[in-house]
């Protein structure tokens, strides 16, 4: 990262900051894109130009729940120091409670999304491995028995059926 006054800029790829590490700035986006992901790996979400993004650290008094990482055409952003939001939020108890609320569920619904990738992604495994076990039952069918023909067609719609849902679930 380089810092020229109150402006940081990222290349492409670079990472902001990571998971479970204290929180220094919040950051508005002025130019580029930057990813967000949970401490797995998962994929939060994406904030762009105007968009604000790492005060819920703050907000909430924690560390970095997740990773940011700049987008693949870098990222330029300002660098708002934690007072700057915090004061406004003691100004306002309306808008205190409100951006808090906003924040718990916002974290909430990020911990619940990793929660069913976790679980998506367990089910898939379990698919690819039903889909091995189908292919080598149907290596060791007789091709001679007089049902062979059928039960192939029916291991193969299973195969199909297997594959389809993991398209459907987008993972590989």
């Amino acid at each position: 990262m380089e810092i020229s006054d109150d402006i940081g800029m990222w290349s492409a790829n670079e990472t902001v900051y990571n998971a479970g590490t204290p929180p220094e700035f919040n950051y508005l986006v002025i130019e580029g894109s930057a990813q967000i992901t949970a401490p797995n790996g998962f994929y939060l979400g994406n904030v762009g130009q105007g968009e604000l993004f790492g005060e819920a650290s703050f907000i909430l008094g924690t560390k970095r729940s997740t990773t940011v990482v700049a987008g693949s055409n870098g990222l330029k952003a300002k660098l708002i120091p934690p007072r700057h939001i915090l004061q406004k939020l003691e100004k306002d108890v309306f808008l205190n409670a409100l951006v808090r609320k906003l924040e718990k569920r916002l974290d909430s619904s990020n911990t619940e999304t990793v929660d069913r990738s976790v679980k998506i992604k367990n089910a898939v495994d379990h698919l690819n491995n039903l889909s091995s076990e189908i292919d080598k039952f149907g290596e060791n069918i007789k091709k001679d028995h007089p049902d062979a023909e059928k039960l192939l067609s029916k291991l193969s719609n299973i195969t199909a059926s297997i594959e389809k849902i993991k398209d459907d679930l987008q993972f590989s």
